[in-house]
């Protein structure tokens, strides 16, 4: 099956908007803002904003994407339900190896937990609805479209899958470790494993359905049995 091509720059909007925009420049935004209206005493600003980058950051990435985007979802309607069949099996073997993973990784530094689970654990506590939000839908449709719409297919359609998902895993593993890294905690760095081993597994999911809607799928459905556990 063909394979949906992003322009150019359409993909370096995706990647601009994710990789500079949210990681870094928007943040440094609120800083700025969240100073200069201090003396206002503006209840819950920082939440707010907080909460127009999760707006600006969705809308961008899905409007650039909206060629990909709707493309895989006529793919999806068209074969939902062997693809639904499909993408349920992966998520299980793909649940199956991060457990693995983390329990390895728990016998042998004797640690259980990520910082970036601890943040979203801490998060939960303060702002339960935002934080369901940003970990079900959110991160789901924007890291799908940009760790397997923007980075993979494009370096798929120019070579092998492998080197395609394994850029891609590390890149999206990287992303879940690179604050904790930042911040000295060098040996969060193990955790890199498992979120690329999660990464590479969702390229593969994209790879044998043919749409972003699987990997898409499996993500959600991880995050949000994550946020259920974590509440219980």
């Amino acid at each position: 099956m063909n394979r949906v091509r992003l322009s150019k720059r359409r993909v370096q909007v995706i990647l601009f908007n994710y990789f500079a925009g949210y990681l870094f420049l928007y943040p440094l935004l609120i800083g700025v803002l969240l100073r200069l209206f201090a003396p206002l005493g503006i209840p819950n600003l920082d939440r707010m904003l907080e909460n127009l980058v999760y707006i600006l950051v969705f809308t961008v990435t899905v409007g650039a994407a909206w060629p990909l985007l709707k493309e895989h979802l006529e793919r999806f309607r068209q074969n939902r339900r062997t693809i639904v069949k499909s993408t349920l099996t992966r998520y299980v073997q793909m649940w199956l190896v991060m457990y693995g993973m983390n329990l390895a990784i728990i016998l042998i530094t004797g640690m259980s937990s990520s910082q970036n689970q601890d943040t979203v654990v801490q998060q939960l506590s303060q702002s339960p609805l935002q934080i369901i939000l940003v970990t079900c839908l959110f991160a789901p449709v924007v890291e799908e479209t940009v760790f397997r719409g923007a980075v993979f297919t494009p370096l798929r359609q120019r070579g092998s899958f492998r080197t395609a998902a394994l850029v891609s895993g590390f890149l999206f593993g990287l992303l879940h470790v690179f604050t904790s890294l930042l911040s000295g905690n060098l040996s969060d760095g193990i955790f890199i494993l498992v979120y690329g081993t999660m990464g590479y597994l969702l390229c593969a999911a994209e790879e044998e359905n043919q749409t972003i809607v699987s990997p898409l799928l499996m993500h959600g459905l991880n995050n949000l049995i994550s946020v259920m556990l974590i509440l219980l």
